[in-house]
């Protein structure tokens, strides 16, 4: 067997199991199934079968030498573009952080999910306390809080989002609550109609989500009338590579479809 071929199947294995452990990591964390865990399982799947193949025989994975053309450049097109708009993702929180907004009225707090009890999630606390630290910092804004009730959730996730603020020492008075909202171009759209009417367009404002979800969640916002600058808040580390996978896909269909 020659040299290249080991090095495929080493490749294609460790990738293979990475993908399907750390969908098996997540999926013990949040015990819900996303579009992330499926694309990571099915594609270590066929990472695994390919080199299964590849140490079985010595003739080539697939036979046509066209066929193999054609898929290797489709393969390579496909890698490019998912680490470019890797890279994009990456790279927008920087490149939009909430220093460059100088003085903002308005602080939006885009939600995720809760625990069964009410509980916020380690990714949704992680962003209600950058919250915090804002507030405390400019406590003339108002924050915005917006989430909706997932089918497996107790409260409108902005119920919760509003009772940890308040117990870390924010007013109610300065917490608006948008309870209605079930994805991210929803989350702009609902807090915008929460504020007020008279504002000039587009309206600067500073938002928090995870770190992973800056970018489109900031093209979202402008998409609403806003001109946004981003906290970063951390992703949980056991989600991290799951939910860098999802939201390549997330990106593109919301670039397309939500408008």
């Amino acid at each position: 067997m020659s040299r290249k071929r080991i090095i495929a199947i080493a490749l294609f294995a460790v990738i293979g199991a990475a993908l399907i452990g750390d969908s098996i990591n997540t999926w013990n964390y949040i015990r819900s199934i996303n579009f992330g865990i499926v694309a990571a399982v099915i594609s270590g799947l066929l990472l695994i079968t390919a080199a299964i193949k590849i140490a079985l025989t010595d003739q080539p994975v697939i036979k046509g030498r066209r066929l193999r053309s054609f898929i290797r450049w489709v393969f390579t097109a496909f890698l490019v573009f998912f680490i470019l708009v890797e890279g994009f993702i990456i790279a927008d929180p920087y490149l939009h952080r909430a220093e460059l907004a100088g003085k903002v009225d308005s602080l939006i707090v885009l939600g995720c999910r809760i625990w069964p009890d009410g509980r916020p999630t380690l990714a949704l606390a992680n962003r209600l306390d950058k919250a915090v630290e804002y507030y405390f910092e400019n406590p003339h804004v108002k924050i915005v809080v917006t989430g909706g009730q997932g089918a497996d959730e107790p409260m409108p996730e902005a119920e919760a989002m509003a009772e940890y603020l308040v117990g870390r020492g924010i007013p109610e008075a300065s917490i608006i609550k948008e309870p209605w909202s079930t994805n991210t171009m929803e989350n702009f759209r609902f807090s915008r109609a929460l504020l007020p009417p008279d504002l000039d367009e587009p309206i600067k404002v500073v938002f928090i989500t995870s770190d992973f979800h800056v970018l489109r969640a900031r093209i979202l916002a402008k998409r609403n009338g806003f001109d946004a600058y981003a906290i970063p808040a951390p992703t949980p580390s056991v989600i991290l590579v799951n939910s860098y996978l999802r939201e390549f896909f997330a990106f593109i269909k919301s670039m397309l479809v939500d408008y």
